[in-house]
């Protein structure tokens, strides 16, 4: 791209509605307008009685035929290049400032039109864990920075498992994930954050994230205050919170009245889950949690495993009664695939009606996929347990919930949602409602 393009690329931000420029520059070209008049006037005050030698060349070019010609061209080129001179300065202005602070000060019309223009998106509370939260997040921070994850923290697998047992801590494996998710230099923080100990007899198996989580909360002495910490630290797009800051156990009911502890053991017990508890029964939630809640324009469940990812952060008693009394739009991502020993044969109508056995509240919208499944992976699920969810609309909209079915079929061999696609249409969505309301 040419040099004059990549500039006026960059210039043009500053002019875009919404920047809050316009004004300024207006007042600066209304500013040195008036400076000019008094200029003139004190020029003319100290010229006294000779100021008719100063004014009559000026009366004489306006009197003449060439100013009649050309006079009004000439003043518009002068105001558009007066305008011109004063949206340069400011943003040479605006670029000297911040040049301590960014590396690429030239850039700073289009971070600050892109920081507007997400403050004023949606509010979003995305609530669940593992990578379907994750993934969710990393679309919708495309759209909005007025985001809030509430993250399980009952894992007690792999790294988080260790860490739990170590140091009686919640599980940070999936609060890492979603800071990296979350983070406005994810290519950089995202991989620092993820990246995972292959060597050292301690370290190994630990991702940097989880680490720097444990030492946040050795240094705060609460769980809930290095996430505070975090976000203090950490350049985010959003904000990231553990349902509660207490070390829960996740307890799961099977539709046959066996009872298994422990996320990380349920898939070695065959069969459909029916209910989650957590041990200790009533945890405490964050503040920011609850808070988040009463102001949001969405809530969205999902996508993630339902029972180990999508209800425990909303069996927290004070988070379920947060969202009965919230008066955001309630929507639940229905997963495309069932999970072996936790959904084995539930359809989609199953996994709102677990929702609304947990909570006390039905989904407002229901959001399924509508793309179909090739043959190959329907077959690789099928070998773990796993078959394609079945929806049934007409159920959904015979119960009054708004149900629609959007292409979110992502690419690869896994069948999980295309965040991109899922986020758009979320958002798209709320828009139109948010439109026919006014």
């Amino acid at each position: 791209m040419p040099s004059g393009a990549r500039a006026w690329g960059s210039w043009r931000y500053w002019l875009v509605p919404g920047m809050g420029v316009k004004r300024h520059v207006t007042w600066a070209v209304l500013g040195a307008s008036v400076a000019i008049v008094g200029t003139i006037g004190f020029t003319l005050w100290l010229l006294g009685d000779q100021r008719n030698a100063f004014a009559a060349p000026i009366e004489a070019l306006l009197a003449g035929t060439a100013w009649a010609r050309t006079g009004g061209w000439l003043a518009g080129g002068l105001v558009a290049l007066g305008v011109g001179l004063t949206v340069a300065a400011i943003g040479r202005l605006n670029r000297s400032l911040l040049s301590n602070w960014l590396d690429r000060p030239q850039e700073a019309a289009q971070l600050l039109h892109r920081r507007l223009t997400l403050a004023r998106g949606p509010r979003i509370v995305a609530v669940g864990g593992g990578t379907g939260l994750s993934l969710l997040l990393r679309g919708l921070r495309d759209h909005t920075s007025n985001l809030t994850a509430v993250v399980a923290v009952s894992d007690d697998g792999g790294s988080s498992g260790r860490l739990r047992t170590a140091f009686g801590m919640p599980a940070p494996g999936d609060l890492s994930d979603c800071l990296a998710a979350l983070s406005v230099d994810e290519a950089s923080l995202g991989r620092l954050l993820q990246y995972r100990f292959t060597r050292g007899d301690e370290l190994e198996g630990h991702t940097f994230g989880n680490l720097l989580i444990t030492t946040l909360s050795e240094v705060e002495g609460d769980f809930g205050d290095a996430l505070r910490a975090m976000q203090r630290l950490l350049d985010l797009n959003g904000a990231v919170w553990p349902a509660t800051a207490q070390a829960v156990t996740l307890r799961v009911e099977k539709v046959d009245g066996s009872v298994v502890e422990g996320e990380s053991v349920l898939a070695a017990h065959p069969g459909p889950a029916a209910r989650v508890t957590l041990s200790p029964d009533a945890p405490e939630a964050l503040p920011e949690v609850l808070a988040a809640l009463a102001d949001a324009d969405l809530v969205v469940l999902g996508p993630g495993s339902l029972f180990t990812s999508t209800l425990p952060p909303i069996v927290v008693p004070a988070v379920a009664a947060a969202l009965r009394a919230s008066p955001a739009t309630l929507v639940q991502v229905i997963n495309i695939m069932t999970e072996a020993g936790e959904t084995d044969g539930l359809d989609a109508w199953g996994h709102v009606e677990a929702i609304a056995r947990h909570v006390g509240r039905r989904p407002d919208l229901v959001v399924a996929n509508a793309t179909p499944l090739d043959a190959g992976r329907i077959a690789a699920y099928r070998a773990e347990g796993a078959e394609v969810v079945a929806v049934d609309a007409d159920r959904f909209r015979a119960a009054g919930m708004e149900f629609v079915a959007w292409p979110l079929l992502g690419p690869g061999p896994h069948a999980q949602h295309d965040a991109p696609a899922l986020a758009r249409g979320l958002v798209t969505w709320w828009a139109e409602r948010a439109r026919g309301r006014r």
